[in-house]
């Protein structure tokens, strides 16, 4: 349930609000606050977070502070800046954006295909309301942002790995001899336990 005066999620629908989407910040940022609502600490306390929550999972969480997406819903947006930016990880699409626009008062999380099975709309919906909406109508707004991205963080645990580090073809020849080691003395223990002999 959102509170009417504070912010309130928005469903997207059809229309394209490309012209309203800022260009992706070089160097990229998963915290990106173009009104400047938070302080340079917060910032750099929340990037340090969703960075290193990218880093061991692949899973990108970026967040984006604009003053208004209007004329169109702020759902477009979100899902715009996802496509645009890049969001999350090629083939897996498993980024979310969570979209706050301040002189309107609204704020959307848009989830990619590959988290919608631990944040469905409906949980989405439940941080919007129960742990952003209450911190923004005190005016704490980082401890806002940093409560909700936690609760997507524990969601969304486990969900994705990142990627195993690419290994030349002897560490994995070398990698199969050594399981194949453990397989062979695995198997003759549990012979000489079941009575099979040698």
């Amino acid at each position: 349930m959102t509170l009417p005066g504070v912010l309130q999620a928005q469903d997207s629908s059809t229309s394209d609000p490309s012209a309203v989407i800022p260009d992706k910040p070089n160097p990229p940022r998963l915290v990106n606050d173009f009104v400047g609502i938070l302080s340079s600490s917060e910032r750099s306390q929340l990037e340090q977070k969703l960075r290193a929550y990218n880093d061991s999972t692949s899973t990108q969480i970026t967040v984006v502070i604009v003053k208004t997406t209007e004329p169109y819903p702020i759902g477009d947006f979100a899902f715009q800046v996802g496509r645009k930016w890049g969001i999350g990880q090629k083939g897996k699409n498993n980024g979310l954006v969570l979209a706050w626009a301040t002189q309107t008062r609204k704020v959307f999380i848009a989830t990619g295909y590959g988290l919608e099975g631990a944040i469905p709309d409906a949980i989405a919906k439940r941080i919007i309301s129960n742990t952003i909406v209450p911190a923004f109508k005190q005016e704490r707004w980082y401890q806002g942002l940093n409560d909700a991205t936690t609760e997507i963080i524990k969601r969304a645990s486990g969900e994705y790995k990142a990627e195993p580090r690419q290994q030349s073809d002897g560490d994995g020849f070398g990698e199969i001899l050594i399981w194949v080691f453990i397989a062979f003395v695995v198997l003759y223990f549990l012979s000489r336990r079941s009575g099979g002999g040698g």
